[in-house]
Formats: C-alpha cells, structure tokens, sequence
C-alpha cells in the first residue's frame, strides 16, 4: 500500500527536467517587418503601421493576420472604420534576412488594402479599432480565425415571470452591478462598475443594461470583491472560416462565450490523445489546441491565469454547416496517475501550472502577461515554448506603478513546459527594451522602439514617434501630443511555426514576430535555444 501511495504521489508531481533544460542562446531582432521603417515590396500602397500578425500555414500558402491597420500616419484621427484589419502572405521558408509581405489588396485598386471582412449570417460585424484577429489555425480543410470584437454577453429573458439568466451558458451567471460605458469613444464601448462608475473613459457614462450582463465567477480575475466583477464580464468569440473566393472574407461557424479565453492563442498537432503518452505534438490537423487567459493585465488579487481547452479537428458541421464546437477543457492533474483531467464544462475548468511543479501553483508572476504565443519545437529540443509578456502604456493600467516587477522590466518572456497543459517553467526575460542612453537597445540608438530620453549617437539613430497617437484622438482637433510621452513598448509576439529549424548545432532557431506600440511596426526576431548543461 505504501509503494502504491509513493509511487502516486510521484508521478501526480510531473517532473520538468526536459523543459528546465533549455536554454536561450541569443535573441536578436533581424528588421522591421511592417511598419513605417519596413521596406515595402508593393509600391504605391495605402500602408503606414500595423500590430499583432498571427501566421497560419494553410495549403501551402503562409498567411499572417494583422491587426489594426493604419493607412497613413494620421488615420486615427479621421473616422474609425468598421473594418480597420489586413492580412498579407509571405514565403513559406524563410529567406536569409526578413521575409518580405504581400499585403492582400481590392481588386481593381492595388493601392488599396483589402480589410478583413467578418460576417455572421449575411452581417459584416463591426471590426474597429481593438477587434482584431486573435489567433488562426488550419483543420485540413479549412482556414479559421479567431476574433475578438469584444461583444459582450446579455443576459437574456425567457419569460416576463422568470428573472433573466445566461442559460445556455452553465458556466455565466447574470449581474446588474456590470454596466457598459456610453457614448462610445473612437469605437470603444466597454463594461463599468455600474454601482461606482468606475471603467469608463473621460466624457463617458456607466449606463445599466436592461436584462444585466453575464460574468465568470470563476474566472482568476475574480479577487472576491465587487470590484472585480467587471473584470470577469464574458464576451463572445467569434470561430470563422476563410471565404476561399474571398479570402480576405471570414464566416462565422461557431462562438464562445467566455472569460477565461479572452486573450487567446493556439496551435495544432498531429496527434493529441489528451494523456502523457502516444501523442504528436509536430505539424498537423489532428487535433486543436487553444490556451487562454481572462485579461491582458491585473492588479491587486485580481490574475490572468493561464486555461487550456482542446477539440478534435476537423469540426464536424450541421446541417445548416455550422461546426460542433464541443471542446474539453483541462480540469487538473489526476493525484493518481499522473494523467491531466478534462471535462466539458468550462466551470470545471482549471488553470495550467506556472511554477514548474505538476499540479503546482497557476500563479502568474506578471502583471502584464499581454498576448501571448505558444509552439512546439522539435527535434533536437523536443519542447513548449510560450512567449509572452512585455509592456502596456501607464495610462492602459490599473496600478502601474507595481505594473513590472523583477529584472527587464517591458521584457518579452519565455517559459518552457514538456506537454501543452505544462507544468510551464518559470518566465525568463527574452527580449528586453533595455536603456536609452546605450547604443544597440530596443530604447537605444539604433533601436526599435520610441523613447523621449533617447539621444542619436553618430550613425545611430534613435527610434523616431509616429506623429499622431491613439491618445490624440480622444482631444478635439488631435493635437500631436503622444509622440511628447508614449514611448514604446513590445507586446503581442507570435512565433512563425514553418520557420523553425535546427541550427545544425544542436540548437534550434527559432523565428517570431513583436508589435512595437510605437512605432506602430512590427519587427522581426531570431531566437536561439540550445539544451541545457
């Protein structure tokens, strides 16, 4: 009985050694890769800045997705269109330097990007500034994009004698103490404190909805105040599949509803049997997986820690074509085997150990986890890799003055795990912003990103501000005033799977993209990792 309890309580306790064992040999930033300072391979396009670029290979072709797209330096601070989104191709194996983009444009006006388009039903939803793609995946047979708008979740009325509810929806429950902030400012609509008013912009109104709004008491956002409520609003996300005759055009086929998985990303894999043993976690359609956090960044108790849920691909359709969206959800690690649990129930849901340990703490040390993304590199590594991390503005925080614990304070991390459901190792810086005043840093000149203490040094030249920031439309006139204080910060990495490769060495290289606030670019990385001693 004793051998049996010890040798349980081993394997419950899921060793890391594999992942513990790499290392980060160098990261260094090839070039921008779009953006005011990229080279632009179709002359005469409507093109300033982008963010994000979420990659997808599909059908031989290397698709990125990008965020919100500004046609020229000023486009803020002219009307918000509907559609603001783009995306381009780029080759499927990586040249020596940056690989060069072919921006999708509108037929007949190659001058003129072709913005991402989606509908639900015959409804091109609003896709504004701060809907953008979050993630996007093959299944074999199709492209599908993950949007986020956010569109919140009603509550909803079935009858005049029933209170309202969030029925289907067994893990929402129905709140009154969540508003939504009127009138909308450049777009924005967001959830308030409806009891203090608290969440709103400057010139804007918490406002009651009439049925309430439908929140995650489970969420890790949830600190047990009333504070908190707001933070665990559910929004709905958007699971759509690439029109082939338009590609540009995306339609709906499924949603979730959630807030555990606002901030998302995912992979998939060639084999995934939801268990230790038997799987491919290579290149494939075999099976998706999708990690998500409830928020970009927190404060106080409040957490954005890390869920997972998985779904057997292809999706299976209905007779109206709309996918079956039934995923399973990691519900902890079985004390007795060693084994992950899943459940259907996204209330059973747990969050990924972040400490190294199986079945250790979700505690996430950053404040500011942002966006993240998660790969496989194979051989000779063999391992997870999440980045993650790096910086948001002050005046996009709760507390920012406790916003960047530790050392590399902006930093992009990294952390490292043997399986998708972890145990994650602890983050380590990757690629850091650095010093203004010292040649060759991110805030340096040279650099890549905008810092107002930044001095040219001979040929080094530092890192100039777009004219006109998101924070100038929100005054009459948009005066020039971010370019005086919003310096740069990194956020939204992605890892480009098709370029990861074995150094020959016995390391691997791998490549990924970074958004640089501002400018509002995108530059392009190269990481090496190596086994550890």
């Amino acid at each position: 009985m004793m051998r049996r309890l010890l040798v349980a309580s081993l394997l419950g306790m899921v060793a890391v050694a594999p992942a513990a064992a790499r290392i980060v040999a160098t990261t260094a930033i090839v070039g921008p890769l779009a953006g005011p300072n990229a080279p632009l391979a179709q002359p005469g396009l409507r093109f300033y800045g982008t963010d994000l670029g979420w990659t997808v290979e599909h059908r031989g072709t290397l698709l990125m997705l990008f965020g919100d797209t500004w046609s020229h330096a000023r486009f803020l601070c002219e009307t918000v269109p509907l559609n603001d989104d783009c995306q381009a191709t780029l080759p499927l194996v990586s040249p020596a330097g940056v690989p060069p983009l072919t921006f999708a444009t509108r037929p007949g006006a190659p001058d003129l990007l072709d913005p991402i388009l989606v509908f639900r039903g015959a409804e091109s939803l609003d896709m504004g500034f701060i809907r953008t793609p979050l993630a996007a995946f093959s299944d074999g047979t199709d492209l599908i994009g993950l949007f986020g708008r956010p569109e919140y979740v009603p509550c909803t009325r079935r009858s005049p004698r029933r209170p309202p509810s969030c029925r289907p929806y067994e893990h929402l429950t129905c709140t009154q103490a969540v508003g939504r902030c009127t009138p909308a400012v450049i777009g924005l609509s967001g959830v308030c404190d409806a009891g203090t008013g608290a969440g709103c912009l400057p010139g804007q109104t918490c406002t009651a909805t009439a049925t309430g709004l439908c929140v995650d008491a489970g969420s890790s956002q949830n600190d047990g105040t009333p504070a908190s409520t707001l933070f665990t609003a559910a929004v709905t996300l958007e699971i759509a599949t690439q029109d082939r005759a338009a590609p540009a055009s995306y339609h709906e086929v499924a949603t979730l509803a959630t807030n555990k998985f606002l901030n998302s990303t995912v992979r998939t894999v060639a084999r995934f049997t939801a268990r230790r043993r038997g799987n491919d976690y290579g290149r494939g359609s075999g099976a998706l997986l999708w990690w998500g956090r409830p928020g970009f960044s927190t404060a106080g108790g409040r957490e954005a820690q890390l869920y997972l849920l998985t779904h057997k691909l292809p999706f299976r359709r209905d007779a109206k074509d709309r996918a079956r969206f039934r995923p399973k959800y990691f519900a902890g690690m079985n004390p007795k085997n060693g084994e992950p649990r899943w459940t259907r129930r996204e209330s059973k849901a747990l969050p990924l150990a972040l400490d190294g340990v199986g079945g250790g703490s979700p505690h996430e040390v950053l404040p500011i986890p942002n966006q993240m993304a998660v790969s496989f590199v194979g051989a000779p590594l063999d391992t997870w890799v999440m980045i993650y991390g790096g910086d948001l503005a002050d005046y996009l925080l709760a507390d920012p003055a406790n916003a960047r614990p530790g050392p590399a304070p902006g930093a992009i991390r990294i952390r490292f795990a043997e399986h998708p459901w972890g145990p994650w190792t602890a983050p380590e810086p990757l690629l850091a912003p650095g010093s203004p005043p010292v040649a060759g840093d991110p805030y340096g000149p040279g650099g890549v990103l905008f810092h107002v203490a930044c001095q040219d040094q001979g040929p080094s030249a530092c890192a100039r501000s777009d004219p006109s920031r998101p924070t100038d439309a929100f005054f009459p006139g948009c005066p020039e005033l971010g370019r005086t204080f919003d310096v740069g910060r990194f956020y939204g990495p992605n890892v480009i799977d098709a370029y990861t490769r074995p150094d020959g060495t016995g390391g691997v290289d791998v490549f990924w993209n970074v958004s640089t606030w501002n400018p509002y670019s995108v530059v392009f990385v190269r990481t090496n990792l190596r086994p550890g001693p």
